[in-house]
């Protein structure tokens, strides 16, 4: 779904119900919007002009580091529960979401000029605001993701995530179902809510194609509502520290 530029204040459920009367789309039973997070953080004021910021010493210091603007670089570390690695250009942090991710997600791209924006503070909270909104003006059943972009540890190549989600299973637990010759999945747990999020960015894209809501048809959810706080390992688990 085409937007225009959101502003601070904007009613993003609004804009989806509007935008989806604009384009005469039928809304089913299971329909799941896909939200980019950016249009949400920038309705909630959490977009920064940069040169307004004043960073801290411990910011410059990194910024040395890295090669980075320093007034972002505070950005990224007030966003940052923990940092976890600094090298090259890249800070590895632990958001205050939990999220380990590469400069605690604050992102320049899709920004007004000279600024950047941050992460939504509870993107869980955000799409049960929006799901109910257009479940009670649709009146159907509707599910909500809020999808990001993320780097991998292993992999080139970024993919879209969810980092909020309402009315969902985020995690699709295969755990005894056959596969084709008959043997029963013993550990198969699937990020049902990062595969979704992924597919959704193949329409939203990554530079000017103002499609920051993907509406996503036919797909049938086959485990409970979960939370989304279920994809993240406790640290203790994660299987690279």
């Amino acid at each position: 779904m085409a937007f225009p530029i959101v502003e601070e204040g904007d009613d993003i459920g609004q804009q989806i119900i509007d935008s989806v009367l604009s384009l005469s789309y039928l809304i089913d039973n299971g329909d799941i919007f896909v939200i980019a997070h950016t249009i949400i953080s920038r309705a909630e004021g959490l977009e920064f002009f940069l040169p307004d910021i004043d960073p801290s010493p411990f910011s410059e210091i990194i910024a040395r580091k890295t090669g980075k603007d320093p007034n972002l670089v505070h950005l990224i570390t007030e966003e940052a529960e923990k940092i976890l690695k600094v090298q090259n250009n890249i800070i590895i942090t632990k958001t205050h979401h939990g999220w380990i991710c590469a400069n605690s997600a604050v992102d320049q791209s899709n920004s007004k000029p000279n600024c950047a924006v941050v992460l939504p503070k509870f993107p869980s909270k955000n799409a049960k605001k929006i799901g109910k909104l257009l479940a009670k003006y649709f009146n159907k059943q509707i599910s909500v993701l809020i999808s990001d972009t993320h780097g991998r540890a292993l992999r080139r190549g970024a993919i879209n995530i969810a980092i909020g989600s309402f009315n969902f299973s985020v995690i699709d637990n295969a755990q005894g179902r056959e596969d084709i010759f008959g043997y029963p999945l013993k550990t198969t747990l699937i990020g049902l809510a990062d595969e979704i999020c992924s597919a959704a960015e193949l329409l939203m894209g990554q530079a000017g194609e103002k499609v920051p809501v993907v509406l996503i048809k036919g797909y049938k959810q086959r485990s409970p509502i979960s939370c989304i706080q279920e994809m993240q390992f406790d640290d203790e688990k994660r299987l690279f520290q």
